[in-house]
This record gives structure tokens, C-alpha cells and sequence, in this order.
């Protein structure tokens, strides 16, 4: 789990980096003034991950289970989050909604990948 967590925080890091450096300097008429709510989500997402996890590990239930329900709770949190921010903003929604899937795709790419070799040496 710590390795998850790291290489998590990693990717979080160089993700919001250059989200911020790439709509600044390449597209800085369309720069969401909103744009750190998006790190902020998947930092979030991470303390439910751990918490998820711990008590998945305190029941005895399959990882599997962990990770689906993990997943379920994160897409659902993440619908609800585009739409408070396309009702409350409604300025900048594409360039919002891009990077927030950039983000989703890739953090979702490296834990699947370290689900699956966690479920291998298992």
C-alpha cells in the first residue's frame, strides 16, 4: 500500500505540474480559475483509497471487492464534482473538464497497474 500511495502522490504531483505549466503558458486565455480543485479531489481520493482498504482489510473480503468499490465511489464522486463545478463556475468547462479527465485516466491507469501486480503476488 505505501508503494501504491507514493507513486500515486508521484503522478498527483507531475500531473498537477504540468496541468498548470501547459494552461499557463500554451492555452493561458483558457486557465480555469478553479484548476487546483482538481489535485485536491484525487488527494481526497486517496484518503478514501486507504480508508476503503483498511476496511476491506479489517472485514477479511477480497481485494477485488476493495477495488471495485473503490471504483465506484470514485467515478461517483467524480460526476458530482464535474457537475458542482459546471453549475456553480459555468465558465471555462471545457479546458475543466479535459484536464479532470487527464487526470482520471492516468491516476486510474497506475492503480489498476498495481492492483493487478499486488493481486499477482497474492
Amino acid at each position: 500500500m505505501k508503494k501504491l500511495i507514493t507513486i500515486y502522490l508521484i503522478a498527483l504531483s507531475v500531473l498537477t505540474i504540468a496541468s498548470v505549466l501547459v494552461l499557463r503558458m500554451a492555452w493561458p486565455e483558457h486557465y480555469p480559475s478553479l484548476l487546483f480543485i482538481i489535485p485536491l479531489f484525487y488527494a481526497i481520493m486517496l484518503g478514501v483509497m486507504v480508508w476503503l482498504k483498511r476496511m476491506n482489510e479489517k472485514k477479511g473480503r477480497d481485494r477485488s471487492l476493495f477495488f471495485l468499490s473503490y471504483r465506484v465511489v470514485k467515478i461517483l464522486l467524480a460526476i458530482v464534482l464535474l457537475l458542482v463545478y459546471f453549475a456553480a463556475v459555468g465558465t471555462q468547462l471545457l479546458p475543466f473538464a479535459i484536464v479532470f479527465m487527464i487526470y482520471y485516466l492516468c491516476l486510474s491507469a497506475i492503480e489498476t497497474v498495481l492492483f493487478m501486480k499486488g493481486e499477482k503476488k497474492s
